[in-house]
C-alpha cells in the first residue's frame, strides 16, 4: 500500500532552468521544498538531484527558532 506524502510542480527559474517545487506533508505541518538537478555532478556516487528547503520554509524555520519575547532575558 502506498500513501501520498506530498506533491511537486515543475517550475522554471528566471534564467530558464527547470526545477520542481512543492511540499512534503509531516506530522508538524507541510514543509516547502525545491528540487534542482545537480549540474556539478562529477562522480557516479554524487546525487542527480538536490532537495532544498524553499526560501519561505527557511524563513519560517528561522522564525520558529527565534526566542519568544518572554524568553529574552533582561
Amino acid at each position: 500500500m502506498s500513501r501520498k506524502i506530498g506533491a511537486l510542480w515543475v517550475r522554471e527559474t528566471q534564467e530558464g532552468k527547470k526545477f520542481m517545487s512543492g511540499l512534503i506533508e509531516t506530522l508538524n505541518g507541510d514543509v516547502q521544498i525545491a528540487v534542482f538537478k545537480n549540474d556539478k555532478k562529477e562522480k557516479e556516487n554524487q546525487p542527480d538531484y538536490n532537495i532544498v528547503l524553499s526560501e519561505r520554509a527557511k524563513q519560517q524555520a528561522q522564525a520558529d527558532q527565534s526566542p519568544a519575547p518572554e524568553d529574552i532575558p533582561f
